[in-house]
């Protein structure tokens, strides 16, 4: 528990309950491979995914950090930095940095490509999005507010609408 009480789990959880229904009102397929009380390792999750035969993967976390400066959104993907990238999951995470960033005000902390096992373990593009840092007060009031996670949510959905649009009405 951290910030006022909120864990971070609860918010994560919370959130991807908010875009799993948006993304099935879209006509999405949408599942959810951890919960409250199940928390699998990335290499159960990336098995999740890879056994569902999932298009995308996304990974949604509230951040903590020692320094309650730390702040604001940031999505990864992967990358090993030799130019190698989920050229998908590069597009994604900067739409959905994009999205969350502008409709939050929130501190925008950019892209990164990392080799988290998430990212090489998935067969289908992967994205983790950091939503904040629950040790910041500022973040942690936002991320409390399920308004504001309502408007996270429709930021994300919006970006993965981008990714299959590719450019159409957008």
């Amino acid at each position: 528990v951290v910030g006022g009480g909120l864990r971070e789990t609860d918010i994560a959880w919370d959130l991807a309950r908010r875009l799993e229904g948006r993304m099935k009102a879209a006509g999405m397929e949408a599942l959810i491979s951890r919960g409250p009380n199940h928390s699998p390792t990335e290499l159960e999750r990336a098995k999740f995914a890879n056994d569902a035969g999932a298009d995308l993967f996304l990974s949604l976390h509230s951040d903590k950090n020692p320094s309650p400066r730390a702040q604001g959104v940031a999505s990864f993907h992967f990358g090993n930095g030799n130019g190698t990238t989920s050229t998908v999951g590069e597009l994604l995470a900067g739409f959905i940095q994009r999205e969350v960033a502008a409709r939050t005000g929130m501190l925008d902390c950019r892209t990164h490509y990392k080799s988290w096992d998430i990212f090489t373990r998935t067969r289908c593009p992967a994205v983790r999005v950091e939503i904040g840092y629950l040790t910041n007060p500022d973040d942690a009031r936002k991320l409390g507010d399920p308004a504001f996670r309502d408007i996270v949510a429709e930021g994300i959905l919006i970006a993965v609408k981008r990714l299959y649009l590719l450019g159409e009405g957008d």
